[in-house]
C-alpha cells in the first residue's frame, strides 16, 4: 500500500469520525519478530519487506496529523505472543504471509520441533488519535 493511498484512508476514516472522537491504531512494528518452541529460541522472522509497509504507513499518519486531522493522544507498545499449537500449525501461518518471511534455517529448526506450542514474538504499537 501507498502512502497516498493510506492518507486517503486516514482523511476517509477522520471524517466518519465526531468531532472530538477518538481514533485507536492499532498494529504489528515486526522488530526483532522472534519464534520460540517452549522456553527455546529458534531465530528470528525476516520482516525486512514488512518494515517498508510500516515506514509507508508512519509517513501517511505523519501526513494526516501534520495537516492537523488528527491529533495524537497517546503512543504505547506492548510484546504479544501469537501462540501455536504446535509446529505445524505455526508453519501453515507463515505460509498465509505476504510481506514476512520464515528463513530457510529458521524453517528447518521449526519443522525439527517435535512436540510443544510454538510462539511468534511481535511488538504492537497502540496510538490513540482525537478528531479536532
Amino acid at each position: 500500500m501507498e502512502t497516498e493511498d493510506v492518507v486517503h484512508v486516514l482523511r476517509n476514516v477522520q471524517q466518519a469520525v465526531r468531532p472530538g472522537g477518538r481514533i485507536l491504531d492499532i498494529h504489528p512494528l515486526g522488530i526483532d519478530m522472534a519464534v520460540l518452541a517452549g522456553s527455546r529460541g529458534l531465530g528470528f522472522i525476516d520482516a525486512s519487506e514488512f518494515a517498508l509497509v510500516i515506514e509507508a504507513m508512519d509517513e501517511a499518519v505523519g501526513q494526516v496529523v501534520s495537516e492537523g486531522l488528527l491529533e495524537e493522544l497517546r503512543a504505547l507498545r506492548r510484546v504479544v505472543l501469537e501462540r501455536f499449537d504446535d509446529s505445524a500449525e505455526a508453519l501453515d501461518e507463515a505460509e498465509s504471509w505476504t510481506n514476512l518471511r520464515l528463513p530457510a534455517e529458521l524453517a528447518r529448526r521449526l519443522r525439527a520441533v517435535e512436540d510443544g506450542q510454538v510462539d511468534f514474538v511481535d511488538t504492537v504499537r497502540y496510538r490513540l488519535f482525537a478528531t479536532p
